[in-house]
């Protein structure tokens, strides 16, 4: 048995073929789910909904689930498959990116039987170009400087060694460059982190490293850039997504720093944000009924949410083992006959979801730590019943995907319109004529957003110093416009301070959003401050967000 193995080792180490790729690409997406608290945990502003290492294990994720299991499929085959699943499942703006260098990554390997070092390198090349494309004003210091790196290691290395050794340059190069990061990257250097979609291409490039010389992906983990305490190890790659749960826990003494460290032993992606009396709990895991007898010991349970991340891949995996590798991927939107502009909103929270829909748009749930994929924002595309549709992300990190499901859109006229949070979603939706085409109500959405600010209250994920403002981990934190720019001990006082910073800008109306880690008691206190300072109308509707207790519209 051992001398088989070492002669599949020594084929492999000359050129991959189609399965040995699938087999590399699977272990990979091991590695990577393994890896992507600590990648969560590099993220730049020390909020706490970081989802960089979760965005992109789904993107990849969604890219092995629909990998072919024919043992004669070609290398071309599998990496097409793998290209056109990471395009579906793309999450987050890196996830987007991940799925462009697969899509290189692909295409350098069409009509290809077999891969050896000089074609491999040449695949690393064209999945960086990919990766640089897909950004419309490329940065230094982020993934694509890690792909770059990467790339050229792989050509270099390949004229002289094999598959394997032309890998591990280019790994070796990877590493390199993400320690290099923050020099490249002011904002990387004031928070103390390297990036965190080069981190995620690294551990990517390891795990096809792991997944060639046949190393366990199940072992200890060596990501030296990270924080997190990966503690948590699923034993199957198929485990990884489980449910995703979430409790809203009331109590007395409530200590977030223990229920984290417990929560770590039942699952991953945990989050625990809130205050002594009032926390919310997220974790992904395989038994939610543990976590929900662990969060009866310490309270009383307010709310539960438990999804079933495993049944939603299934379906997706079978839904792209029916589709063949070649077909085309534009999806069959129903062109209406119904002039007009429909919207498509991206929201998180029940609350907001309502407020969307009562206004009359679709609304694809996700936002902060899920966000939505592609095939999801281009399914409520597909759902529209007006001739033009306008998408409104509603978050940075979901503009990429919105993009791409708007390429995928075929036979109707789609947009999108890159709002930064759900306050100017609304402003926008709010200003829409749905009689009216798209470019009609363009300017008037764009208006409705440019005279509306934003301030999010949260709590502090992490120690940092961002532009002189000195931030502790748990304590309060305003974002003006996604900005950090105020800290404190409570609510009210970072608000104010907040507000301060508005300058001599009139207006008229302040909309307070409490979400789900909002206090009854807190709100009124809040509003008096609004109305005070602004001279403005207060009012207050459910949004029921999470990590985010107070969203304020000031329009």
């Amino acid at each position: 048995m051992d001398s088989i193995r070492s002669a599949s080792k020594a084929a492999a180490s000359a050129s991959l073929s189609g399965p040995v790729l699938r087999e590399m690409f699977i272990a990979s997406s091991t590695w990577l789910d393994r890896h992507a608290e600590a990648i969560n945990a590099l993220n730049v502003f020390p909020v706490p909904d970081g989802d960089t290492g979760l965005n992109l294990s789904l993107t990849l994720r969604s890219a092995s689930d629909g990998l072919p299991a024919d043992e004669a499929a070609s290398p071309a085959e599998v990496t097409a498959s793998l290209a056109r699943g990471a395009l579906m499942g793309a999450r987050g703006n890196s996830g987007v990116i991940l799925a462009q260098y697969l899509r290189g990554f692909a295409r350098a390997c069409e009509n290809q039987s077999s891969v050896d070092a000089s074609l491999l390198a040449r695949m690393l090349v064209a999945a960086s170009e990919a990766a640089y494309s897909a950004v419309v004003t490329p940065v230094e210091g982020t993934i694509l400087t890690v792909a770059r790196a990467a790339g050229q290691a792989a050509v270099d290395a390949s004229s002289t060694g094999d598959v394997e050794s032309t890998l591990s340059s280019a790994l070796q190069a990877a590493h390199g460059a993400v320690a290099r990061t923050p020099e490249l990257l002011p904002i990387l250097r004031q928070a103390g982190v390297v990036d965190a979609g080069g981190e995620g291409l690294r551990v990517v490039l390891e795990g096809l490293l792991r997944g060639l010389r046949g190393e366990s992906v199940e072992g200890p983990i060596e990501a030296i850039h990270a924080r997190a305490d990966l503690s948590s190890l699923h034993q199957d790659a198929d485990d990884f997504f489980g449910y995703c749960t979430e409790v809203l826990l009331q109590g007395e003494n409530l200590n977030s720093s223990s229920l984290r460290e417990r929560l770590s032993q039942l699952g991953t992606c945990v989050l625990v944000v809130g205050d002594d009396q009032l926390v919310k709990l997220h974790v992904h895991t395989l038994n939610p009924g543990v976590v929900l007898e662990l969060a009866t010991e310490m309270g009383e349970l307010v709310r539960v949410k438990v999804d079933n991340m495993q049944l939603q891949h299934a379906e997706f995996a079978q839904r792209q083992a029916t589709e063949s590798p070649g077909a085309d991927k534009s999806f069959e939107t129903k062109v209406s006959t119904l002039p007009g502009c429909s919207v498509v909103a991206v929201a998180s929270g029940d609350g907001f979801a309502a407020i969307f829909e009562s206004y009359g748009a679709l609304v694809v749930p996700g936002g902060p730590t899920m966000n939505p994929s592609v095939r999801q924002i281009a399914d409520a595309i597909a759902r529209a019943d007006r001739a033009d549709v306008i998408v409104l992300p509603n978050n940075r990190n979901v503009v990429m995907a919105a993009r791409q499901a708007e390429e995928l859109a075929s036979g109707r006229n789609v947009s999108v319109l890159p709002t930064d949070n759900l306050a100017q979603g609304l402003a926008a939706t709010l200003a829409v004529n749905p009689e009216v085409d798209a470019d009609g109500n363009r300017p008037q959405m764009e208006a409705a957003v440019a005279r509306c600010r934003c301030i999010e209250l949260t709590l502090a994920a992490r120690d940092a110093i961002l532009d002189g403002l000195e931030i502790t981990e748990g304590a309060v934190l305003a974002l003006l416009d996604e900005r950090p720019v105020a800290t404190g001990g409570s609510h009210p006082e970072v608000l104010a301070a907040a507000l301060g910073l508005l300058g001599t800008q009139r207006f008229e109306l302040a909309t307070i959003y409490l979400g789900e880690l909002a206090s009854d008691s807190e709100a009124p206190k809040l509003a008096n401050i609004l109305a005070d300072r602004l001279g403005v109308e207060v009012e207050t509707a459910v949004g029921g967000q999470p990590h985010y207790p107070y969203i304020i519209s000031i329009e």
